[in-house]
């Protein structure tokens, strides 16, 4: 909480500010994260997920064949195999993170309507 909202805190009354207590300032990354499971794109989120976890199995799998095998030509084919399901279940890790953004803007846009439409009516 900065500056600016300690000072829309002290203008509100008792009442007010428990409403704002109750919606929170800002989430903590396991809060954000466990959001990302929520509303309308969580079932996306969570087959995104899945797969991710699939892919890094298929890659340490292939990973660990890389390492059990002699010929050449077999270390080349499960090195390319695990480095490409690794690198997909990075980027959809990755493809995670702009979700965990929105969400944080739009609370943030909503803490910041719920607090104009407070001082709109105190008015």
């Amino acid at each position: 909480m900065d500056k600016f909202d300690k000072m829309i805190s002290e203008t509100l009354d008792d009442e007010d500010r428990e409403i704002l207590d109750r919606i929170g300032w800002e989430q903590s990354p396991t809060e954000m994260a466990g959001d990302l499971f929520r509303g309308r794109f969580g079932l996306l989120n969570w087959f995104l997920l899945l797969g991710q976890v699939i892919f890094f199995g298929i890659g340490l799998y292939a990973a660990w064949k890389c390492y059990q095998v002699t010929e050449v030509v077999d270390v080349v084919r499960w090195g390319l195999i695990a480095t490409f399901f690794l690198l997909v279940a990075v980027i959809a890790k990755v493809g995670l993170m702009p979700s965990i953004q929105a969400n944080r803007m739009m609370r943030a846009l909503k803490h910041l309507e719920m607090q104009v439409a407070l001082l709109a009516a105190k008015r």
